[in-house]
């Protein structure tokens, strides 16, 4: 979930614990933690659910040379991404949703939309934020995998991998699995809860990504529910050969 809505989900009772003694990493640590461990001046960075573009402005504080490849499907956010950054010719606008194979799929414009998601919301979550994914609109949008992009694009080396595709993220990293290959890190949302219907949890991407050689460095932003349950997080991988 996006910060902007981090005050709202405070007062319906979800908390992102800050960083206290080390104990824990607020989600906005996780854009420096991702650029210390690529290491790179000039990284290329995919950003999966670029939303109002507060990743690429993260990040270039950092590495304020990166060349982006931002994806957003929801049309008005796309649009306002290509305005926002029609001047930087390091940041490119891709109005797709990103997912296993190329296509077309219906994408739900929720109520908060941070929370838009090709998937729908599931049933029997806290009544308050399922009153924050409550659909308004749905629009045909443009799904593309990571691999076919990259091989149209001819983008030999992904350096960092940012996913926030509320609960489709799992579905975007098995279209991923020959970029990955060259992949430094990989940040990307995972969830604890089935906050959206069919989704794959935490345990699903943790294999997912082990087995493509990475190595779970650390949680970010960890959100807790009404009853202290874990419902989602910011988890960053790095490549094996980096410990």
């Amino acid at each position: 979930m996006k910060k902007l809505i981090k005050g709202i989900l405070n007062k319906l009772g979800i908390i992102a614990f800050k960083r206290s003694s080390r104990v824990y990493l607020p989600e906005e640590d996780s854009y420096r933690i991702a650029v210390e461990l690529c290491g790179k001046q000039n990284p290329v960075i995919v950003d999966g659910g670029a939303h109002r573009g507060g990743s690429v402005d993260a990040f270039s504080v950092y590495v304020p040379n990166a060349e982006f490849h931002c994806f957003e499907p929801d049309p008005i956010l796309a649009d306002e991404l290509k305005g926002l950054f029609a001047g930087k010719p390091n940041v490119r606008v891709i109005a797709s949703a990103l997912g296993q194979t190329s296509g077309h799929a219906t994408f739900n414009i929720n109520a908060s939309r941070p929370t838009n998601s090709l998937l729908p919301v599931a049933d029997g979550i806290q009544a308050d934020l399922q009153a924050l994914c409550q659909v308004v609109e749905q629009v045909d949008v443009d799904v593309v995998s990571i691999d076919e992009y990259c091989k149209a694009q001819g983008i030999k080396q992904v350096d960092i991998l940012k996913l926030d595709l509320q609960g489709y993220d799992y579905k975007a990293l098995l279209g991923a699995s020959l970029t990955l290959q060259n992949v430094q890190v990989v940040q990307v949302e995972v969830l604890f809860a089935e906050i959206y219907q069919g989704c794959n949890l935490f345990p699903d991407i943790l294999t997912l990504m082990l087995g493509h050689g990475f190595s779970l460095y650390t949680l970010c932003g960890i959100h807790y529910g009404k009853n202290d349950e874990l419902l989602w997080s910011d988890a960053i991988f790095v490549r094996r050969a980096h410990h």
